[in-house]
């Protein structure tokens, strides 16, 4: 464990049952960091029906570690909001720390069913959403003078293309674009910015791909699923697909002092499906 005592982190997506956020969340908090736990929903849809309350479940849980923890709502593809959301971590906590721009969306078309809405849409979320972030978060840690870390969750979809994956690689190639710069404008104050980019883990950021499959092969969004994650998890050398958890360890470390001289960097968790870029 790495020690975050009395750390201000913020992590947005943070209240998917089983996504990123949520088991970033939690691994912060048990280094002993207050928690801002963000999403654009109170409770995602794919979640209403198991009795999962969404931000207020990850603020329980952070709570039941014994750290302090706020939920906000807000859609971080309006600056305006980011703004207020912000400042109201802000007004409950007297700073922000640490920044995990952990939102984010997929879905998957080929060029000639892309729509309008959904290209933006990806780039919305993915590319605008995490600038709009970075910069409300940067002018205070900035104001403030004592430094502070922001971590972009990024993909394997930000080094290598693939078929159907247009928006979301644009989007995801654009997160290691503004990692870089960002690491570079900062980095005299003291903020260190780096991005993770896992592969494939097991959450439900892929919903909509699944149900693609489910509606073209007339099987269930399960089998849909199981599919996808049996033929990823055959082509990943340690043979298993990406868990939350492994995405989390890596950003409590570049959380930590143990990463003080990482800015700027990239780094895979993939299993080893990627080697040199």
């Amino acid at each position: 464990m790495y020690d975050l005592t009395d750390k201000i982190v913020l992590v947005t997506g943070a209240g998917g049952k089983r996504g990123l956020g949520r088991a970033i969340a939690k691994r912060l908090a048990m280094d002993r960091a207050d928690i801002v736990v963000v999403d654009k929903h109170a409770v995602l849809p794919q979640d209403e029906s198991e009795g999962w309350s969404g931000i207020n479940s990850v603020v329980d849980e952070i709570q039941g570690i014994g750290r302090q923890a706020l939920g906000l709502t807000c859609d971080i593809t309006n600056s305006q909001q980011v703004n207020q959301m912000v400042n109201e971590a802000i007004a409950k906590f007297s700073r922000i720390d640490i920044l995990v721009n952990n939102a984010g969306i997929h879905i998957n078309r080929n060029i000639e069913e892309f729509s309008d809405e959904i290209w933006m849409s990806q780039l919305d979320v993915n590319l605008n959403g995490t600038f709009f972030c970075a910069r409300a978060v940067a002018r205070n840690m900035i104001n403030r003078g004592q430094g502070g870390r922001i971590i972009n969750i990024g993909s394997f979809r930000s080094k290598a293309g693939a078929v159907g994956e247009t928006a979301y690689c644009a989007s995801k190639f654009g997160v290691v674009g503004l990692t870089q710069c960002l690491a570079l404008e900062l980095a005299s104050h003291n903020i260190l910015v780096n991005a993770v980019c896992p592969a494939l883990t097991d959450t439900d950021i892929n919903l909509d791909m699944f149900d693609n499959i489910s509606s073209r092969d007339d099987i269930s969004a399960q089998e849909a699923r199981n599919r996808v994650n049996e033929h990823v998890a055959a082509e990943i050398p340690l043979g298993r697909l990406g868990t939350p958890r492994d995405v989390a360890n890596l950003v409590a470390f570049l959380a930590s002092d143990e990463a003080d001289f990482i800015t700027g960097q990239s780094i895979n968790v993939n299993g080893g499906l990627f080697t040199a870029i």
